[in-house]
């Protein structure tokens, strides 16, 4: 018998030298530009700052002097404390940081919130789309629209932003994507299967923009946190379920029944870890952003879980390699 012909990829076609191809091939037409933004101010943009980590995130970018377009929903109704608490912020310490309006379930409120900070700032080198929510509970008694509700704001709300912002960086030759996903993209956690799915929705629209746009210098990069930081987050969650226990009929209530140990458990899941600090995750996206173009890890777990989620991102990157390195795409990503 012969010996099976030799199929490995060829050498260099994991994402991150797709990556530095896409840098090779946009650096005559993005050397200028380059150049002229590297003395300038940073140019921030991140979605969901009213609290948690997008709010530390804004505040440590503009600390660090970045200009800042911190953006939440409701404005002027339930985030009006947030957004006057980011103003004054910024105002007391001399930060530049703008607070914007946007939502990201809406196309218009999107196109417009991009478009204010394009014409305040002229660019967006970084964006940091990290807007998200949870709603749990059993699938079986969520209405089609409550499961929805997960992938509509963290999916597709995210590729809304992410597709309006892209053209700017294109132009001004080359930008940074930083999508907030979660360990639970990889894992999945009963009862939260809306927001898991969610999330691999998240991981797998990650890779393919990261293939699709390094020829136009743009970087993609996704950060997962691993554990139940205290932040807001879990306490909109339990609202969130509050509200789809008070939508059930009495027809319900026999099945709500049969997962009273399942819910009892939830709802300790989603009981912020107090022994952690949503700082560690804000610093980890800072120096994500830092990172030389081509250095950054397409994936970043941070957290106490980190060790599980590691050996999967590792096995999930070498199945792209190997993936990849044999698909009709093997010759875009490699130099002659």
């Amino acid at each position: 018998m012969s010996e099976k012909p030799e199929t490995s990829p060829p050498a260099g076609i994991r994402r991150r030298t797709v990556l530095q191809v896409g840098a090779a091939a946009a650096f005559l037409a993005a050397a200028g530009p380059l150049r002229a933004q590297e003395a300038e101010q940073p140019v921030v943009l991140i979605t969901g700052t009213s609290s948690g980590f997008g709010r530390l995130m804004a505040e440590g970018f503009a600390r660090q002097g970045a200009r800042v377009f911190a953006t939440m929903r409701d404005v002027s109704g339930r985030n009006a404390p947030a957004a006057e608490e980011l103003r004054a912020l910024a105002s007391g310490e001399n930060l530049s940081i703008e607070v914007i309006e946007l939502d990201v379930l809406s196309d218009e409120s999107v196109t417009a919130a991009i478009d204010e900070a394009i014409a305040g700032a002229g660019r967006i080198d970084v964006l940091v789309s990290n807007a998200g929510i949870v709603v749990p509970g059993p699938i079986e008694l969520q209405p089609p629209g409550r499961f929805r509700a997960n992938i509509e704001t963290n999916a597709y709300g995210a590729m809304r932003v992410i597709n309006a912002v892209v053209p700017h960086m294109r132009e001004a030759g080359r930008g940074t994507i930083i999508q907030m996903s979660s360990a639970l993209g990889r894992a999945i956690d009963p009862m939260l299967g809306g927001y898991c799915a969610s999330k691999l929705v998240v991981e797998a629209a990650c890779d393919a923009l990261g293939y699709e746009l390094a020829a136009s210098n743009i970087e993609v990069a996704v950060v997962q946190p691993a554990g139940a930081y205290p932040t807001q987050f879990q306490g909109n969650g339990i609202r969130y379920w509050e509200e789809l226990l008070a939508s059930l009929g009495p027809d319900d209530r026999p099945r709500l029944d049969l997962y009273a140990q399942h819910i009892e458990a939830m709802l300790a899941g989603l009981e912020p870890d107090a022994s952690l600090d949503p700082q560690e995750v804000a610093d980890a996206v800072l120096g994500l952003a830092a990172m030389e173009f081509g250095t950054r890890p397409s994936r970043l777990a941070v957290g106490p879980y980190t060790d599980g989620i590691d050996p999967v991102n590792a096995a999930h990157e070498q199945l792209q390699t190997d993936m990849v390195g044999h698909s009709p795409f093997a010759q875009l990503f490699t130099l002659s």
